[in-house]
């Protein structure tokens, strides 16, 4: 089943579930020793992440193909960006400030880290290539996907399905080449090789996997199934996605068989081909997804704040940094996807009241 905006929610849920991931996976500074808390591996939910990023790259490419021309290119590139990031900004702005009070709380107003490299550069979403960033090191994610975006985005639009076909395949090639030439460790994003850190070469590797889930969705789509073949997508789905997250705290398998899962269950997923769309077809789950990236970009200044300010034992500390977690998400999601859209469209509804 298909809602009527064509949206899949279960998309949103697993979004959220995988948020959780990473806020578990981060508390394991507070043992001192890394693997030593729960979903250790929890980075690896970044990667779906990056995976319905390219799906959805891809796809309002193809959507864009169908209005516009290929011409201004440039012109098409910026608005492209643009439109991603700007409903994420309202919510961005209040974490990096509330950030900036959690890690900077003994120095507010300190003129040198008011105006630093890192705080410079990470206000303005260049942390990858910039100095670093001292706020919230989980912003890598959204620096890396703008980037990107504005690199691949005139390619994709120009030779759409030859990018689907040929170019993002060879651009995971090449950039597996290097990474394994090289020894760049992916899983530890915020190291620096050359210019980028490691996460840019991850987001060119999943987005690009992401192209290829597209394509094979769209090839689930054309066939006709049964109910007894959708029931068997149906827990063929549930398995991938459950040995995803039980991988996440065992460990059980490595990278290369865990991107492929990834691209399998997101392809089935956004397919519909499966009956999972028919339980997750309430926009709930959508406002939990918008949650889930306010609890992923949220906890990371918390982290910072509990480690320096609290000496307890992990569970201790664990149940402080999620309750603050939870408590400014929610403060954030209300000002940032309650009252902000509101008091847009009151601004609008007086401009037109004025008009007339």
């Amino acid at each position: 089943m298909q809602t009527k905006n064509n949206r899949n929610y279960y998309i949103d849920f697993l979004k959220f579930i995988f948020s959780i991931m990473i806020v578990f996976y981060h508390s394991w500074v507070f043992t001192g020793i890394f693997g030593a808390g729960y979903f250790n591996r929890g980075y690896y939910a970044v990667d779906f992440y990056f995976i319905v990023t390219g799906f959805l790259f891809i796809k309002s490419i193809e959507k864009l193909t169908k209005k516009k021309s290929k011409e201004n290119l440039g012109k098409l590139d910026l608005q492209f960006v643009w439109n991603r990031l700007k409903p994420l900004l309202p919510s961005m702005i209040l974490i990096y400030l509330i950030g900036y009070i959690l890690v900077y709380h003994n120095s507010l107003f300190d003129y040198h880290i008011l105006f630093s490299d890192q705080t410079i550069s990470e206000f303005s979403f260049l942390g990858l290539i910039g100095n670093g960033m001292s706020i919230n090191l989980g912003c890598w994610y959204i620096s890396v996907m703008l980037i990107l975006f504005f690199i691949l985005f005139p390619i994709a639009y120009k030779y759409q399905k030859t990018y689907n076909y040929y170019i993002a395949p060879i651009l995971i090639i090449l950039t597996l080449g290097l990474i394994g030439y090289h020894q760049v460790n992916i899983t530890d994003p915020l190291a620096r090789n050359y210019i980028f850190i490691n996460g840019f070469y991850k987001g060119i590797i999943f987005i690009n996997l992401g192209v290829i889930a597209y394509e094979l969705c769209n090839y689930l789509k054309t066939k006709k199934l049964t109910k007894q073949k959708k029931i068997c997508i149906t827990i063929i789905e549930s398995l991938i996605y459950l040995f995803l997250l039980l991988n996440m705290h065992y460990g059980i398998a490595g990278s290369y068989l865990i991107a492929i899962l990834f691209l399998l269950g997101v392809a089935i997923t956004f397919s519909n081909t499966s009956y999972t769309a028919n339980i997750f077809h309430s926009k709930i789950f959508q406002q939990l997804g918008k949650f889930g990236f306010i609890l992923y970009l949220t906890n990371i200044p918390v982290r910072t704040f509990v480690a320096s300010s609290f000496t307890y034992s992990y569970h201790k500390m664990l149940l402080i940094y999620w309750l603050i977690t939870i408590f400014l998400s929610i403060i954030i999601y209300v000002l940032a996807e309650v009252v902000w859209p509101k008091a847009k469209e009151l601004k609008r509804n007086k401009r037109k009241g004025e008009k007339i």
